[in-house]
């Protein structure tokens, strides 16, 4: 049934929607109508959201480097800020076409007219929250990445140019959704039958991942209002993720055209481009080989076991590639870096399993609520080692060795736990500061012979990792009254401009 259902999705039919799309008129053929099962829909709407997710381009050449996990080794422009418009404007396009499927699953789940045949797919009302759980997913994605963004009118066939919410107003309303959905699961009623990849129709484990979702972006805005959290941390535990066997991941398959997106950009596409920084391998190996003396590793002299995972030794030693390079430095200090290509780590298997969200991190969320609590923080470094592969006695060696819990040691554990979920990493720092360890512009990121590389981006004004991201140029054109009130009650469309969260 897997492999079916990936053949299906891997056609270029289904819904293709954008958010001022009609998406309920698209590809219809008059003349020979189809009607869609909803759990195609749902596996579409899955993968269409990883597949972009963790690409080569939203996340290769944009958070991956925003968050200074991985560095380019060929053509380094977005490692300096120089995010292409074709990326932007893409993931954006993908992004709500995935929220628009989901909702025509609540849509299909609702009418009466089409419900009962929906029901091939599972109960209505569990399809219907677990389709309004992965839209709040890919919703708070959007948002974290641009700000303001359409959403309350954006699935309204009749409105072409839908408003702008602000982020104030989007995130309340995402986590009532994420609640409501919680509060419709009743395993007793029936699993998914057709799919879900995710959880393999687990309501369980669905209800599970609305509330620790919930957690996630409670804890996000508890800078600007601490109720939702205060209400979603007073939940039982067993409301929550309570091993890694609740993670929610999407695994590919080993087989053309469905392998993961990694595998497919090294060795479908045929690009070597990426690589682990120098900044993160520092923070990996316990070194604090850097020439800025103020960034203190606050893991001196600790060897993290997950290193000979994500990397590997050249002559002996952990390389990573120096963040932020000029292209011409960048290409002559490539050889000497690791080459994925020809030694392909889990991540750049065909069938590796991509983390929507994970136990790991929630964790770390509840380390943080209870006041940088230590029995939480070593679950979390327990819980990330062990779903990477770590040997429990490499996990006792280490957590005997790391110090003691306090806000930057869990949040920087929680920095590297977060490895393959980029967008997250680099939306935690711009929360939290942390890691203290990453290249800011200005500072030193290399030496070459007597040379200091100083880091500096190709973008004009910005002084720190970027707050957001552009918004896509289309949008200007498609939606000028849209973008325009969003740039005036936002702030100027620059990489700098804070959302609501960090404000």
């Amino acid at each position: 049934m897997l492999k079916k259902i990936f053949l299906i999705i891997s056609l270029p039919v289904l819904f293709i929607t954008g958010c001022t799309d009609k998406f309920d008129e698209i590809n219809k053929d008059p003349n020979n109508p189809v009607a869609i099962e909803t759990g195609y829909l749902l596996t579409y709407s899955e993968k269409t959201i990883m597949d972009n997710l963790r690409d080569a381009w939203f996340a290769g050449r944009g958070t991956q480097l925003l968050c200074q996990h991985w560095s380019q080794n060929n053509y380094p422009d977005e490692d300096r800020y120089l995010i292409r418009t074709e990326t932007i404007q893409n993931a954006w396009r993908a992004f709500y076409r995935a929220a628009a499927n989901l909702q025509q699953i609540i849509k299909m789940n609702t009418d009466e007219a089409t419900k009962a045949d929906a029901r091939a797919s599972g109960p209505n009302e569990h399809q219907i929250a677990v389709a309004m759980i992965l839209k709040a997913y890919i919703i708070s994605i959007i948002t974290d990445t641009w700000g303001d963004v359409p959403y309350s009118e954006c699935f309204n066939p009749d409105i072409r140019q839908p408003k702008y919410d602000a982020q104030a107003d989007i995130y309340p309303q995402l986590i009532n959704e994420l609640k409501e959905a919680a509060a419709m699961i009743d395993p007793v009623n029936g699993n998914l039958t057709k799919g879900d990849i995710i959880y393999g129709g687990d309501v369980a484990k669905w209800k599970k991942f609305a509330n620790t979702l919930r957690l996630r972006l409670a804890l996000r805005m508890s800078n600007k209002d601490v109720a939702p959290l205060n209400e979603v941390k007073a939940l039982p535990l067993s409301s929550f993720f309570e091993s890694n066997a609740d993670n929610a991941k999407f695994a590919y398959l080993a087989a053309s055209p469905n392998e993961g997106p990694v595998y497919r950009a090294f060795f479908v596409d045929n690009r070597n481009d990426f690589t682990i920084t120098k900044p993160f391998v520092e923070l990996l190996a316990g070194r604090n080989d850097t020439l800025n003396t103020s960034k203190i590793n606050p893991f001196q002299g600790i060897e993290d076991p997950r290193l000979s995972i994500w990397a590997y030794k050249i002559g002996g030693k952990w390389i990573g590639m120096p963040y932020g390079m000029d292209d011409g430095t960048t290409k002559a200090f490539a050889p000497n870096t690791c080459n994925y290509k020809d030694n392909p780590s889990v991540v750049h298997q065909p069938d590796f399993a991509y983390t929507f969200m994970d136990y790991a991190e929630f964790c770390f969320i509840m380390s943080e609520v209870n006041g940088w609590d230590q029995t939480w923080y070593e679950r979390g470094i327990r819980a990330s080692m062990e779903d990477w592969g770590v040997t429990n006695g490499e996990i006792n060696t280490y957590l005997a060795a790391v110090p003691s819990a306090n806000q930057e040691n869990v949040l920087t554990q929680k920095y590297i736990a977060l490895y393959m979920q980029p967008e997250q990493a680099w939306f935690e720092y711009r929360r939290t500061g942390f890691p203290k360890t990453l290249i800011k512009p200005g500072e030193i990121t290399h030496r070459q012979g007597t040379t200091n590389i100083i880091f500096t981006p190709i973008v004009d004004g910005v002084t720190d990792i970027p707050n957001r991201m552009w918004y896509p140029v289309e949008e200007q054109g498609v939606n000028e009254p849209g973008y325009k009130a969003a740039v005036a009650a936002q702030g100027p469309d620059d990489l700098m401009t804070k959302v609501w969260w960090q404000e």
